[in-house]
């Protein structure tokens, strides 16, 4: 008769246990026993631990090459009815208002919005509103904006996506994003990401958020706007280049629309950078 042979059970290594393996796909220094003395000098990247600053660079190039082969070609925005519509249907303008706006809009290439707003017919608070209706998303109250909560987002990133946060929600960890022409969702999702807080978007009149742009331009320590190179293999050394020199225990990253944001923090502060891609 067969009988399966014994097989003693093996407790595992001290040391494999206490420390964390390099998320590196092919790292072999990562699952040695020299990870242990490694362990406090290597790299937090996007919730993950990489070992070495070779195993960090070629990490964040592979996650950066699906940004820089995507088409960053704007989409159309598609709302449910054109503003000058809007505005006709609820009463705020008559009809040879909206025909005076319309020949000066062929004539100036501006939005319809601001063309009625030039000629006196509407207010920013009217166009905040129908932006808000169109959109399905509350007005944030201007007088009610903290101007503090500015600092949270580059302004670089501000001043691109005419985007600014208006109020934070500490118990809940929920901040309030306001934005001025449409709802960029891409940069909303970034944010959230980024400062790890749940988001929502509102909109603001464009005063309001010119008025919060001239404060935040104030004051632009803490972070760095460059024009994007041309490959991620570059990037990705410039982003370890900045890892090492602040002594960054965590790294996140988000791209948006070819817009490259990345913040490196530490114990007592951090660092964004942004990589801005040139106008095409």
């Amino acid at each position: 008769m067969y009988s399966v042979p014994e097989v003693k059970w093996k407790r595992p290594i001290a040391w494999k246990q206490l420390v964390a393996r390099c998320s590196h796909p092919q790292c072999s220094t990562g699952a040695s026993w020299t990870a242990v003395l490694r362990r406090t000098s290597g790299f937090w990247f996007e919730q993950q631990w990489f070992c070495s600053p070779r195993c960090l660079e070629e990490s964040i190039e592979h996650h950066l090459l699906g940004c820089f082969l995507e088409d960053h070609r704007p989409a159309p925005i598609r709302t449910t009815m054109p503003m000058g519509l809007m505005m006709l249907a609820r009463g705020v303008i008559s009809d040879p208002q909206l025909r005076d706006a319309i020949a000066l809009q062929r004539r100036s290439g501006e939005k319809i919005g601001a063309c009625l707003q030039r000629l006196g017919c509407i207010s920013f608070e009217d166009i905040a509103s129908v932006v808000a209706a169109q959109w399905g998303c509350p007005v944030y109250p201007a007088a009610s904006v903290q101007l503090g909560c500015s600092m949270l987002v580059p302004c670089s990133l501000i001043e691109r996506y005419r985007m600014v946060p208006v109020h934070l929600v500490s118990p809940g960890h929920r901040l309030f994003v306001g934005f001025c022409d449409k709802i960029n969702y891409t940069a909303l999702i970034s944010v959230e990401h980024m400062l790890g807080c749940d988001t929502e978007a509102c909109i603001i009149p464009e005063p309001k958020l010119l008025h919060v742009l001239e404060y935040r331009k104030r004051d632009t320590g803490g972070e760095v706007a460059v024009s994007r190179p041309n490959s991620a293999a570059e990037t990705s050394r410039m982003i370890l280049s900045y890892a090492q020199q602040t002594g960054a225990e965590d790294i996140r990253l988000r791209a948006m629309e070819g817009n490259i944001w990345v913040r490196f923090l530490s114990q007592s502060s951090h660092l964004d950078l942004v990589f801005e891609l040139s106008s095409r």
